[in-house]
């Protein structure tokens, strides 16, 4: 019989209470399990939810085995500032006494006392600053999760454990190259728990110090794990579930404009642009070594570069239909011009009776072409848009049947082409009606038809557009 995932959570928490010997009573574990089941199972989480914990808990790692590791994985990602609108009903009297929000920019109080030891302690391992402002990118949810954990947990766990943990969440702050001194991640970890020991009077001698370390190094690899996958449709798959949370139309299912999709996929874009494959992992000590790093390196690189080459198909796509519908009235729903997302099921529904009901679709008025010869038709690319990402996400489906339609009809020196006038379209450099006359006029009339049928309120627009500069009644 399969769990649900609050008991599983109060199991998992009961489980590390046993093995520790701690004398915890249970309805403490009970409020501090319910606790963490609501604020990650709040309707703007897609990715960072207890499915994402879990996936922590089921891997073959013996992670389940290591209680400091479990309780990172409960705590790294709580607190999610910028994707929950700030901190969560159930979190602010753990952080109101911490926390003080100036002009949007979240400060550390100057006033917490010194004898405050979850706030000493979780200062000192990130390097923060009292009266500082710390940024959403710059640790600040990582420093929350910490501070959080320490208070809910340091009368029950002995602080050397918890430090452990804390460790954990503390490296899991991702895409970091070494600081200003050219100190790595790790180790400027072990300078500040050297410290931390020494001040809080912990029994911690070397071997122990870089055994937490260690801990903690594979514990951020683990949490960037999807950037080492070899299936670029898996890594797609989870990475996409990031989009609605930090774009919040997206989380407004069927009802985000054409414009507002656009833009999520250009952050993404401009993300796995900018993003250095040599900040994703980390090493400490010879471990990983540096055959392995140079490995996940290398996968990395190549999840990224077919991540950018997916990314500009899809834009290129969502670019000519935000093109018609600026050309025919304005942006509208994206819904509107391509269909409704099928609702995912939920989880244990019964699988659906008979045959399903087709939905009206863009596609539906679209003409089929098949794969040209010039196109490799095995390649991660164009598997991706044809069959699609693993999963479904809430917004979108798997696979792209217009971006594939336009690998078809047009030419690569055509595609490339027009992929880089989209980017000047998408800066104002090119005016949507710019952009339109560089498709040939068949490929034009056959998407101007399409869209016609699919939302009749735009057809006579669209005829007048097609009037002036194509045939005059392909349309009418």
């Amino acid at each position: 019989m399969e769990q649900g995932s609050i008991q599983r959570l109060i199991r998992v928490f009961m489980a590390i209470a046993d093995e520790k010997r701690l004398s915890c009573e249970c309805g403490d574990l009970e409020r501090i399990a319910v606790l963490v089941h609501r604020v990650m199972s709040y309707q703007s989480r897609e990715f960072h939810t207890l499915e994402h914990v879990f996936g922590f808990l089921d891997e073959g790692s013996g992670l389940h085995r290591d209680p400091e590791l479990v309780l990172a994985a409960i705590f790294h990602d709580l607190i999610y500032y910028q994707v929950d609108d700030g901190v969560t009903p159930e979190i602010e009297s753990l952080l109101d006494d911490y926390l003080e929000l100036r002009e949007g920019q979240v400060f550390l109080r100057s006033t917490v006392s010194p004898e405050d030891l979850p706030f000493r302690v979780t200062r000192a391992l990130f390097g923060f600053e009292a009266g500082r402002a710390v940024q959403s990118f710059g640790g600040l949810n990582e420093f929350l999760s910490t501070l959080v954990m320490l208070r809910l947990l340091v009368d029950h766990f002995p602080l050397a454990e918890l430090l452990a943990a804390a460790a954990c969440i503390a490296a899991s702050q991702p895409f970091r190259g070494p600081d200003a001194q050219g100190r790595s991640m790790a180790a400027l970890l072990e300078r500040r728990l050297a410290a931390i020991a020494e001040s809080e009077r912990l029994i911690l001698d070397q071997a122990a110090l870089q055994a937490m370390i260690h801990r903690a190094v594979a514990f951020a690899n683990a949490d960037v794990r999807d950037f080492r996958l070899d299936d670029p449709a898996r890594f797609l798959s989870n990475t996409w579930k990031l989009l609605p949370e930090s774009n919040a139309p997206l989380r407004r299912h069927g009802a985000f404009s054409i414009v507002e999709y656009r833009q999520a996929l250009q952050k993404m874009l401009a993300f796995f642009r900018h993003l250095d494959p040599a900040t994703i992992f980390h090493d400490y000590r010879g471990v990983p070594s540096a055959g392995e790093l140079e490995a996940l390196e290398a996968t990395a690189r190549r999840n990224l570069a077919c991540g950018r080459a997916y990314l500009r198909a899809k834009l290129l796509a969502v670019g000519l239909l935000e093109a018609v519908a600026l050309v025919s009235g304005g942006d509208a729903p994206m819904a509107l011009f391509m269909g409704e997302v099928p609702e995912r099921p939920h989880e244990g529904a019964d699988p659906p009776q008979g045959e399903a009901v087709p939905r009206e679709t863009l596609m539906s008025y679209l003409p089929e072409r098949p794969a040209p010869a010039r196109l490799h038709t095995r390649h991660a690319v164009y598997r991706l848009l044809k069959d699609g990402r693993l999963e479904a996400s809430s917004f979108d489906l798997k696979n792209s049947p217009l971006a594939l339609y336009l690998y078809h009809r047009l030419e690569p020196a055509a595609w490339i082409e027009r992929v880089k006038t989209s980017e000047l379209f998408f800066s104002g450099d090119r005016s949507a009606e710019e952009f339109l006359l560089g498709f040939a006029p068949a490929l034009r009339m056959e998407l101007f038809e399409a869209c016609a049928s699919m939302v009749p309120t735009r057809r006579r627009p669209l005829a007048a557009w097609l009037a002036a500069h194509d045939a005059p009644d392909s349309v009418a």
